[in-house]
């Protein structure tokens, strides 16, 4: 089965090492490898197309910290979308001068209004919202904190100029239990570009997001346990 939807595979980074969570809870942590880099290049037996690269150390820190691994993906061609502790404007620049094409703000972008607003000035085309979904609301800090109801608030980033959200359903991230259309069709009715994640198990619900009008996906687990094939990813 191929598809249109737009696929980033994701590669969560937790003390240098390849780890995936289930909705965002560190006792579930599950580690697949010590050295990400050689772990994406030999599973894909070249470097990738696209890759979600996210700092889960950063989420916690404040403090973005795989500027190595842009530098060494993008020497090889891949376009990273980065995430996980982005705080300063500084560290924004750092990513894209490291060679990420786009920047997932989250946390701050909420809670900021004047961070937001700079950086979207200063990176126009290099940032995407991040927007963690629980139900309704919006998590911030790592899923720790509850935040804004989520749709009124993209509607303020539409009007301010922010085009691009990359939305996670926390109630099936990490789970391997499918999407919920009903979370999906729901999205897929608001302006912008909107990224989905959480709960991408099969190709099949890949498909149903392609038939919502999704443009893209970013997928974790189901790649790195296989339960979506690298060849179908491609």
């Amino acid at each position: 089965m191929s598809t249109s939807v737009q696929i980033w595979p994701a590669v969560d980074v937790a003390g240098g090492q390849v780890v995936r969570l289930v909705r965002g809870d560190f006792a579930t942590k599950r580690q697949y490898a010590d050295d990400p880099f050689e772990f994406v290049m030999q599973r894909f037996d070249r470097a990738p197309t696209r890759l979600h690269l996210v700092d889960l150390s950063g989420v916690i820190s404040g403090e973005f910290g795989l500027f190595h691994l842009i530098e060494k993906f993008a020497a090889k061609g891949t376009e990273i979308q980065a995430g996980g502790g982005f705080r300063t404007l500084d560290a924004i620049a750092q990513a894209v001068d490291c060679g990420a094409r786009r920047i997932v703000i989250g946390s701050l972008l909420i809670k900021n209004a004047n961070f937001r607003q700079n950086a979207l000035s200063r990176f126009p085309n290099h940032l995407v919202a991040g927007l963690d979904v629980d139900g309704t609301r919006l998590r911030l800090s790592g899923w720790r904190e509850e935040g804004p109801e989520a749709k009124p608030f993209w509607f303020q980033l539409l009007d301010e100029g922010w085009t691009r959200a990359q939305i996670t359903d926390i109630q099936q991230d990490g789970g391997l239990r499918g999407i919920r259309e009903s979370f999906w069709s729901d999205w897929a009715c608001v302006p912008g570009e909107i990224g989905a994640g959480g709960g991408i198990t099969t190709m099949e619900d890949l498909g149903q997001l392609e038939a919502l009008g999704i443009s893209h996906a970013v997928v974790g687990k189901a790649w790195i346990e296989g339960h979506i094939s690298i060849e179908e990813m491609k």
